[in-house]
């Protein structure tokens, strides 16, 4: 995302006329340094945890609730929810959960999210946990109902008082992202410890980055690490990568290159984008681990193909300079691209310079004088110094459209404000795509049985 710094834009005019740039003038516009891949910086803290599933061999339970959980168990799902559907009729509440949640994402063929959520509601009406949360989880996401984080927090205090893990989890999220009133530090703190002692690993690393930086708790490094530790140990992609981080920088943990290395493995084989990021790194400049450039780029893509910006732009520096693999412009191009388009300042302004010299991509002076616009809007002084430069070999016209390019990029990329994608304050600021604390799964729900053991 760009920072909040103007771009320079003049009005839009005439027709674009052909302009010929000197050879002295482009040696004026630097060439991308081959430059050391930075450090990884210090994960940040995002809400999201989803923990739906079928409620199934409920104590206490109408008799077609046992028949529709052994036609579920065995793979008769149309019939399990008919059977569910029936007891739901009857007022049977974990009937109704469990209905609603197979019309919304199965298994099974039926979806039908209007009848989920009306079951749903019936099922809240008798403070059924599950079901308190389920409909929390839709108002926080705005799915199939109207987005409503005052109603989603209203529900997961009910199902919280009711003992439910995940929403202790996710209700504390709401008042770290500021997103409710009522809560604060403390009681982000205080929901987060409760769902840590439950097990909940997402908790116990949230309540870890509590006492690591004292915000609702005093500070406390040693109980940091052991809350991380009880992440990781449950193998925790986030907590794994953080722990590998404090023994890469000494940061919280003694110096330890090799127990770095282990851990953010750990993380990477697991998809964690963050720590295959920072083990390409590791690999690429030897740190604590062999020198290997080809390793560094499969560890580079792995992290790249999800999206990561700064792995897609050191990815398109390994093409470029041939690093690792064999030298190859247009690979260059695409990856620089790819990171560009996210708001990487250095990849935009290293595709101003591909866009120059014509190599990996068209020869163009107008989407090179973009490019570097973007850059420097965003913080890179290379290219304000490049656009700058650039321009005075231009006519005015050509300015203009170059100009015009990026504010089409830029009202693209920029959120409204006031949105959720607006306070991106919520994704740690070296990582979104990896989503540090979101489970993942098959389907837009996981299937973390939250509650139940």
């Amino acid at each position: 995302m760009l920072l909040s710094l103007r771009l320079f834009f003049l009005p839009a005019g005439m027709n674009v006329l052909p302009v010929v740039v000197s050879r002295d003038s482009l040696r004026k516009i630097r060439a991308t340094k081959r430059e050391a891949v930075p450090q990884l910086m210090k994960p940040g803290i995002i809400a999201g945890i989803t923990a739906i599933g079928l409620a199934l061999l409920v104590a206490g339970v109408h008799a077609d609730s046992l028949s529709a959980d052994q036609a579920y168990r065995m793979g008769s799902y149309p019939e399990a929810l008919r059977l569910w559907q029936a007891s739901a009729a009857d007022g049977e509440a974990s009937a109704q959960y469990n209905a609603a949640i197979m019309l919304l994402e199965g298994p099974g063929p039926a979806r039908d999210p209007d009848a989920a959520v009306s079951l749903l509601r019936r099922a809240v009406a008798q403070s059924y946990a599950d079901a308190q949360f389920a409909l929390a989880f839709l108002h926080a996401e705005g799915k199939y109902v109207a987005q409503d984080d005052a109603r989603a927090a209203e529900l997961y205090r009910s199902a919280a008082a009711g003992g439910h893990l995940a929403a202790r989890y996710n209700l504390a999220m709401l008042y770290h992202q500021r997103r409710v009133r009522g809560g604060n530090a403390e009681e982000a703190a205080r929901l987060l410890q409760a769902a840590a002692d439950q097990g909940l690993a997402a908790a116990q690393y949230q309540l870890a980055e509590h006492h690591a930086h004292g915000e609702g708790v005093t500070q406390d490094i040693t109980r940091a690490n052991n809350w991380y530790r009880q992440a990781a140990d449950q193998q925790y992609p986030p907590a794994q990568r953080r722990l590998g981080l404090m023994y890469l920088h000494g940061d919280g943990a003694p110096k330890d290159l090799d127990m770095a290395n282990r851990w953010l493995r750990r993380a990477a084989d697991q998809g964690d984008a963050e720590a295959q990021f920072q083990l390409a790194t590791n690999h690429h400049v030897g740190k604590g681990i062999d020198k290997q450039p080809e390793l560094a780029v499969q560890w580079f893509k792995e992290a790249a193909w999800q999206g990561h910006a700064r792995a897609q732009y050191h990815l398109g520096l390994m093409y470029r300079n041939g690093h690792g693999v064999e030298q190859d412009d247009r690979e260059a191009a695409r990856w620089y691209r790819a990171a560009a388009e996210r708001g990487e300042a250095k990849a935009q302004n290293n595709l101003g310079n591909l866009y120059i010299s014509g190599e990996g991509v068209p020869q163009d002076y107008v989407l090179a004088h973009k490019w570097f616009n973007l850059a420097g809007a965003n913080g890179n002084k290379l290219g304000i110094k490049n656009r700058d430069r650039l321009a005075g070999q231009l006519t005015s016209d050509q300015v203009a459209e170059a100009q015009l390019l990026a504010r089409a990029w830029h009202s693209r990329h920029t959120p409204p404000a006031g949105s959720h994608a607006s306070t991106a304050s919520a994704m740690p600021a070296d990582s979104k795509p990896a989503g540090d604390d979101e489970a993942t799964a098959s389907s837009w729900f996981s299937r973390v049985l939250g509650n139940r053991p």
